[in-house]
């Protein structure tokens, strides 16, 4: 049986004396602290410290979970029992948790920790393991962006979506030279494989590809909640019609797996053409307003599956810029396998979480889906079939896609659905 973790320093809640529990679950509501709107989109990164022996103890490595909120801003951790180890390695059965640490990030915003304040770098004390309440601050042009990123601290996940911040901060140390380095003395740095579908792509991105000038709501998708191995996000465009809106889906799988993901997308998505330019493997997806774009770093064990609204992306071009982008991100996050990583497993590749199925675009809104159904319709089929395209907001339903006119006929999936459906 394994040591009885440290004393958790945060209560159990809000409204509780009790003392919180350092493996978990946790979970909360991220708020704009200037409106009280939920904030969605936001990255969730947790992560555990572990030692090991008694006395003179050393450390026994850590584990992380990445996760991101979701349109009402709420956030989960699972406990830490159901994280995996990072990269495969085995945590020592005498290992004991020692310290939890919360992050939350969103560009525009001060970043949030569990364990400090921003102001003034003093300890936070009203955190809480569950119901925990966070109150997002905008970012202020006095603020300093070399402060900032001291206070988040490093970890390739944090590295990545605040690699923007970097130049910022080099600006304002004077005599640094343009490529100074921005310590941390409040995590170590870390490599991992873990990366978010928010990670990919930003609101800036997409306006400088597609040369769009509205705005987008930005969130997970509806169709699964982000696990290790699946993560999504949905921008929806203000006031414009569901063309105008932008899905991503990522799956970060062993090798094998990956492989056999790709592959399904291949055969269900519609009008394929694979042109083999991005990544390992990649293909062009469309139908009707949608485009789709899919690629697979088989030496990640990254697959990766964008759909665009014809409005938004005004050709197939449009959406491979995107998707290169996308793919130039994780490059640069997530570390290679190894050799022996590579190595073709001796058993099947489990299948992945499938992706929901498409819907007819530009359904009139009398005929929108109830928001409860999807969730009906998320059994597991009774054969294996290849997963189908999931719409940017349509809720996942691992099934044969419904075609546009009833038909008992099974049809190809679309590269995914536009819409206010998502929500």
């Amino acid at each position: 049986m394994p040591p009885q973790p440290r004393t958790a320093p945060f209560r159990a809640r809000p409204d509780s004396v009790d003392a919180g529990d350092l493996r978990g679950p946790f979970t909360g509501r991220v708020l704009d602290a200037a409106s009280g709107s939920p904030v969605a989109g936001a990255m969730v990164y947790a992560t555990w410290s572990l030692d090991d022996g008694y006395g003179s103890a050393q450390p026994a490595g850590y584990r992380e979970y990445v996760t991101s909120t979701d349109a009402s801003g709420r956030y989960k951790v699972p406990a830490f029992a159901k994280v995996r180890a990072p990269n495969g390695s085995e945590t020592p059965e005498d290992a004991r948790i020692t310290d939890f640490y919360l992050v939350i990030y969103k560009r525009g915003f001060v970043g949030y920790r569990s364990d400090r304040r921003f102001d003034d770098l003093g300890p936070r004390m009203d955190f809480a393991q569950k119901q925990n309440k966070v109150q997002l601050e905008r970012w202020r042009q006095e603020y300093s962006h070399a402060r900032h990123l001291r206070y988040l601290g490093g970890g390739a996940t944090l590295a990545a979506l605040t690699a923007w911040e970097v130049d910022e901060a080099a600006a304002e140390l004077s005599g640094g030279g343009a490529h100074t380095r921005i310590a941390s003395d409040l995590f170590p740095q870390r490599g991992s494989r873990r990366i978010v579908a928010a990670q990919l792509v930003g609101e800036d991105d997409i306006k400088q590809v597609t040369k769009y000038d509205g705005s987008f709501e930005a969130g997970p998708l509806g169709d699964e909640p982000d696990t290790d191995v699946y993560s999504s996000q949905h921008f929806k465009a203000l006031g414009r019609p569901q063309s105008f809106d932008l899905a991503v889906r990522m799956w970060q799988l062993e090798p094998a797996e990956a492989e056999g993901r790709y592959a399904a997308l291949a055969d269900s998505l519609p009008d394929v053409d694979e042109r083999n330019e991005i990544a390992t493997r990649s293909l062009r997806a469309k139908e009707n307003n949608i485009f789709g774009v899919a690629f697979i770093d088989r030496e990640r064990g990254t697959v990766v599956l964008l759909t665009c609204g014809d409005s938004q992306c005004k050709d197939a071009e449009a959406a491979v810029k995107l998707a290169h982008i996308m793919y130039d991100r994780i490059e640069r996050t997530v570390p290679k396998r190894s050799a022996t990583e590579l190595a073709p497993a001796n058993k099947a590749p489990a299948t992945a979480a499938p992706p929901a199925e498409a819907t007819p675009p530009a359904k009139p809104a009398a005929e929108a889906t109830p928001p409860a159904k999807p969730a009906a319709e998320a059994t597991p089929p009774a054969k294996a079939e290849p997963p189908k395209a999931t719409p940017p907001g349509k809720a996942a339903a691992p099934a044969k896609a419904a075609p546009a006119k009833a038909a008992p006929a099974e049809t190809k999936t679309a590269p995914g659905k536009t819409g206010d459906d998502a929500q």
